[in-house]
């Protein structure tokens, strides 16, 4: 028996077809001394002069499960196959259920009227060929088919190839009440909504119970991604994946927080803030106003726009210090540059107005710059930032720069306590935040003798009046004519607040 078999291999290597497919269905089989090699096998029965024999796809498709097929990428050799064998057109038959291949589905059942299709087809002419799971788990029950192996494998390979589309319609044929339902699927489900969450598409043919047991089993592995989707579905939040028809009504707030905070902590930033909208709602049964704070910092720090621009704007309702006051407007700042409207129409209410043409100012301020160029500097900031006159001829534009705007320091020049404490101004423009930088650059290498260069704050004053004149210039162009109650409202952000409470409410919504 051993010499026929060198013999057989022989005749094989010499390019013998008769060989090959002995040797090839040998080791399909795994018989004597051929253990069981499919790709070996494949190997010998995929010779050129073989690919049309249809007594080889024959010899293929009965010896290996729809899912090694699937496994091998033989399905053209299971049409070849089933186009003369029953059980090839059975195991063709169960693939096109599960890829709703309707018409080439028809043309195989209806093919012959061999025993094995006459019940395939009475089974689907029962199900009125609309109810393509129920068709499917009967053939599978009928011709002991593990159907949801198959349906999990055809929907990875559909994501490895990103049919996203043929994964969902595969899956969609999974019973979620199916008894021993594949750790695959489950898996294949949970990437598929994660697909469709960033993509914003809805997944109607799944159900949401069979979407909500796969995120389950995957956010029981600690997938970020799954406990995030889960906690939304579970806090009753818009979750995009799934259909408004299909939607849960299982509210579960305290498993959705605990899901969410595994989430967040591992590094889905997103779920910050839900779980400070879950704990800021008074009315929920997991209100928590310290943990809302807590979480609405979290969101902050892990750069969502929308939680600077609430924390940000609270910094500022209960500041009562300059301290305070430069936290908020950081935040804000920071927001306002991700685009959040709201924050930079906050930023907006603390610098005070200066009147004129905008031209006309740039004009005055060119003319400035011929004869003092320190002065220009100053009339630019003013312009920019809302400053009265003794603030602009004050500032120390090296020292006063922040990284969203100015301070005006404490100025002893003024007898009023209140009007002479330090008042934090934003930068309203991107104009604004470019002018007090050049500015701090330019005093920057002056350093003390700063006060030698320009004298002391009458001199300068002095000096502006006579510049003003000689190039007639009107002072409001240039800086804001605010009363002392409008600034003193500014220095304070629980002032401010008091005086901003209906736009500060739309902020903080």
């Amino acid at each position: 028996m051993r010499r026929e078999n060198i013999r057989l291999r022989a005749l094989a290597r010499a390019g013998d077809l008769e060989a090959k497919v002995k040797l090839g269905g040998f080791y399909l089989k795994g018989v004597l001394d051929f253990p069981r090699n499919i790709k070996l096998a494949l190997e010998y029965l995929s010779a050129p002069a073989l690919r049309y024999r249809s007594e080889v796809a024959v010899l293929i498709c009965s010896h290996l499960g729809i899912l090694e097929i699937l496994e091998y990428s033989q399905v053209e050799n299971l049409r070849k196959a089933a186009a003369i064998d029953n059980s090839a057109r059975i195991k063709l038959i169960t693939l096109l259920i599960i890829r709703r291949n309707l018409e080439e589905l028809a043309f195989w059942v209806g093919k012959n009227d061999s025993v094995l299709c006459k019940e395939t087809k009475k089974i689907l002419s029962e199900t009125h060929g609309a109810d393509m799971a129920q068709a499917l788990f009967r053939i599978s029950e009928k011709h002991d088919i593990p159907s949801l192996e198959i349906i999990a494998a055809e929907a990875w390979s559909a994501l490895s190839e990103g049919a996203y589309s043929r994964a969902e319609e595969a899956l969609s044929l999974v019973a979620p009440d199916a008894d021993s339902i594949p750790h695959a699927i489950y898996e294949a489900i949970a990437k598929i909504v994660a697909v469709a969450e960033e993509s914003g598409k809805t997944l109607e043919k799944i159900p949401s119970t069979l979407i909500e047991s796969s995120l389950e089993h995957s956010a029981a592995t600690s997938n970020k991604n799954s406990c995030y989707l889960l906690g939304r579905m579970l806090a009753g939040l818009k979750t995009e994946f799934v259909g408004a028809s299909h939607r849960s009504g299982a509210i579960n707030l305290r498993k959705a927080t605990a899901l969410l905070l595994k989430a967040a902590d591992n590094g889905r930033s997103e779920a910050w803030m839900d779980l400070f909208y879950l704990c800021s709602d008074y009315r929920s049964s997991v209100a928590n106003p310290s943990m809302a704070r807590f979480f609405l910092e979290k969101a902050s720090f892990s750069g969502i726009a929308e939680a600077k621009r609430r924390l940000g704007a609270l910094t500022l309702k209960e500041a009562k210090g300059i301290e305070h006051m430069e936290k908020g407007l950081s935040l804000l700042y920071e927001s306002s540059i991700d685009g959040d409207s709201f924050a930079n129409g906050i930023i907006k209410t603390l610098v005070l107005d200066v009147n004129g043409c905008e031209e006309e100012a740039d004009s005055g301020i060119q003319e400035v710059q011929q004869i003092a160029p320190l002065l220009a500097t100053r009339l630019r900031l003013a312009r920019h930032f809302g400053l009265t006159k003794l603030e602009a001829l004050s500032i120390n534009p090296s020292t006063a720069i922040r990284p969203w705007g100015l301070v005006v320091e404490r100025n002893l020049h003024i007898r009023k306590g209140n009007l002479s404490e330090p008042r934090a101004v934003p930068a309203a423009s991107r104009k604004a935040i470019e002018t007090i930088r050049n500015a701090a650059m330019e005093f920057a290498p002056h350093g003390e003798i700063a006060d030698v260069l320009e004298g002391s704050l009458r001199a300068r004053a002095l000096k502006q009046r006579r510049v003003f004149q000689k190039v007639n210039l009107q002072e409001n162009l240039f800086f804001s004519q605010a009363n002392s109650s409008q600034r003193d409202a500014l220095r304070i952000g629980t002032r401010w607040a008091q005086n901003q409470k209906k736009f500060l409410d739309q902020a903080l919504a």
